[in-house]
């Protein structure tokens, strides 16, 4: 092919107007035909050549009319506009159930996120008989938080609409498993990355999602640890999990409750069937029993037949075919049998009287996956025309309460659709824009082509470049300091709180005592495995029956006279906390008064040392600490803290530049 370069002949010397010249070029190349060619077929490219020295550029303005790329083919690139608004109009009518289950999963994930490391007893006690029954608000962000559950969703999200982008533009490799999995490395650097130390992390990196451009998704939410094992072995020693090529025996419930987006993406030439494995290998990315793969084959069949099947089926009817088509997909497994008995289980308790806990205890806990996918669909067919009472009734139990809640979600988000989701459940969610947009683009897919002109930027920044938007100022997330009168082991909004332990880690008096008691026996159970822990160490445990997720037990310094090294210690207590905090992507955290009970710790000391060494970690850790509160048990410990945490904000604002530079000014008269 050759370029052909065009003159504008005879609007010189024999004074044509360029305006007809043009006109005429334009129309004889368009309708050019040369052995069933077309000039496209013929020409590289075709550009103009015209020498015009006139202020007004009189001929040159008219040839580039016709004749820049864009310009000359106006017309088949309108047609191709065209083309994409019929075919976004026809996708349109699937959006209010993808929105709907997306948001949907969120809220249930968000609303049992709350509760999930909670007993029933301590539940019914804090919410009342009912239990849980709206969000409970984040005191920092002031959001419902989602959890590892919703975050792994949306990467799924991501790497299938990578490869359908792929597949569009290049007409090769759109299979959601040449890409998902790197998706979820993405997830994985999340975890163990803070946002603000991601550019210095990622050189050399490959990145899929413009989900890493997203700052919230930069918290650890509970992450299973089978999730966070499998994937950090995929990376360190480059294997690749599935079902042919498993990476473990685990059956967790981590693989079903992020599946829902293969559901949800339309792929109009491909068998259900096929779609349903591929469910099922997504999840096998991580869990790679047949109870931790074939329960996400399932939930990918039920979403996608409410989606796209033709409409007249009722949900037990689509329930009931996604049990079959999966037993015969799998029907040489020796599992299979107990994830239909589950299944059927779960149909026949939906349509009994009992209270759905009795019901929900016996299909399980929610902790591993055909469990978890028996509980919501027992109170998606339950509630099926009630999207609230679905979902409160996934959560209010004494199992992975998020999990059952997500997937509760997901199925009634797309069954009752977006618009009939209330409106509480959408407002205060965390990053809702986010998993609307996700929605967006799962609905209407990728509409560029390699053999359109249509150009998207939005979507090639996003999955071509994988940038969210355009790079602005991320502003710098600032840690707050809280000092409460209270009790450390009720609720107060943290992730983690400290434990001023003795050295045996195995219970004591005081506070020690109190974190035990509220804990339960598990903890001390857990606490013999750690084989005791030396004075200003620390070391990490769940929490149990307390209202947080982990507990941080360090042993203080007794005080001695102040000559052997307390001062020091306590420094230590107070940094080996927050490095573990830190490590384990922990974002609140909550301290009592170490050693000032009977170790006999002066308080004003060691609020001193409290403040100014929690105050210096987080100034060399930015971002990463959202709220240190000090939970504190009387009124003379709370006038120490709060003298000491006076002080030393009043002094970073004295030696603070912006100090400096006022001061200056003032001595120079305001020059």
């Amino acid at each position: 092919m050759i370029a052909l370069v065009l003159g504008a002949w005879g609007c010189g010397a024999f004074g044509n107007d360029a305006a007809v010249m043009s006109d005429l070029f334009y129309r004889a190349l368009k309708e050019l035909k040369y052995c069933g060619m077309r000039e496209s077929d013929l020409f590289r490219r075709i550009d103009f050549a015209v020498l015009d020295r006139t202020p007004e550029q009189y001929n040159y303005k008219q040839f580039e009319r016709n004749f820049t790329h864009e310009n000359f083919y106006r017309e088949e690139n309108q047609k191709e506009v065209e083309r994409v608004k019929k075919e976004i109009s026809e996708t349109e009518q699937y959006l209010d159930k993808i929105r709907g289950s997306l948001i949907g999963g969120a809220a249930g994930d968000a609303l049992g996120y709350a509760i999930e490391f909670r007993g029933e007893e301590s539940i019914f006690d804090h919410y009342g008989p009912n239990g849980i029954q709206e969000y409970e608000l984040d005191p920092i962000s002031h959001k419902a938080l989602i959890s590892d559950d919703t975050q792994m969703t949306l990467f799924t999200a991501n790497g299938i609409l990578v490869g359908d982008t792929r597949l569009s533009l290049r007409g090769i490799g759109g299979q959601p498993m040449g890409y998902v999995p790197m998706s979820y490395q993405d997830w994985l650097f999340t975890q163990e990355t803070a946002f603000e130390k991601k550019d210095t992390k990622e050189p050399g990196r490959h990145r899929i999602s413009w989900l890493l451009d997203v700052p919230e998704l930069y918290s650890r939410r509970a992450p299973g640890n089978t999730c966070l094992s499998a994937l950090r072995q995929q990376r360190d020693e480059k294997l690749h999990g599935d079902i042919e090529h498993p990476l473990n025996s685990s059956k967790g419930c981590g693989g079903v409750m992020r599946v829902a987006p293969m559901g949800l993406k339309s792929y109009p030439y491909t068998s259900i069937e096929t779609i349903d494995h591929e469910g099922a290998d997504l999840a096998a990315v991580t869990h790679g029993h047949s109870l931790g793969y074939m329960p996400a084959a399932v939930l990918t069949h039920i979403i996608n037949r409410i989606v796209y099947a033709p409409e007249g089926r009722s949900l037990k009817e689509i329930v009931i075919d996604a049990r079959d088509t999966v037993a015969n997909i799998f029907s040489e497994d020796a599992h299979i049998g107990e994830l239909t008995d589950i299944i059927d289980l779960a149909v026949s308790l939906s349509e009994n009287g009992a209270d759905d806990l009795e019901n929900i205890h016996r299909l399980g806990e929610g902790w591993i996956g055909e469990e978890a996918l028996a509980i919501a669909v027992y109170c998606a067919l339950r509630y099926q025309n009630d999207f609230s009472r679905g979902i409160i009734a996934s959560v209010n139990h004494k199992g992975d309460s998020d999990s059952t809640g997500a997937i509760t979600g997901n199925i009634l988000g797309a069954w009752l659709g977006f618009d009939k989701i209330e409106s509480k459940w959408k407002e205060n969610l965390e990053l809702y824009e986010v998993i609307l947009e996700m929605a967006d683009d799962l609905c209407h897919g990728c509409q560029m082509s390699e053999y359109s002109s249509y150009f998207d930027p939005d979507w090639e920044r996003k999955y071509v470049y994988m940038q969210w938007k355009e790079k602005e100022p991320v502003p710098e997330r600032k840690t707050a300091f809280k000092l409460v009168l209270g009790d450390i082991t009720k609720d107060h909004g943290v992730q983690v709180i400290v434990n001023a332990a003795n050295c045996t880690l195995l219970g004591g008096g005081g506070v020690d005592g109190a974190i035990h008691r509220a804990a339960g026996p598990e903890l001390l159970a857990e606490c013999r495995t750690l084989g005791g822990c030396e004075t200003g160490k620390a070391k990490i445990t769940k929490a149990y029956r307390l209202p947080c997720e982990y507990v941080i037990h360090t042993p203080g310094p007794i005080w001695r006279g102040g000559n052997n090294k307390e001062a020091e210690l306590l420094a230590s207590c107070y940094t080996a906390c927050m490095e573990l905090a830190v490590k384990h992507g922990i974002r609140s955290i909550a301290f009592p008064s170490i050693s000032t009970g009977v170790y006999a710790f002066p308080v004003d000391k060691a609020a001193e040392i409290a403040i100014s060494v929690v105050k210096a970690f987080t100034r060399s850790h930015p971002g990463q600490i959202d709220l240190v509160k000090w939970v504190l048990f009387d009124e003379k410990t709370m006038k120490a803290y709060d003298k000491a945490l006076s002080y030393y904000e009043a002094s970073e604002i004295i030696y603070s530049p912006q100090f400096y530079d006022i001061n200056r000014m003032l001595r120079n008269g305001g020059n």
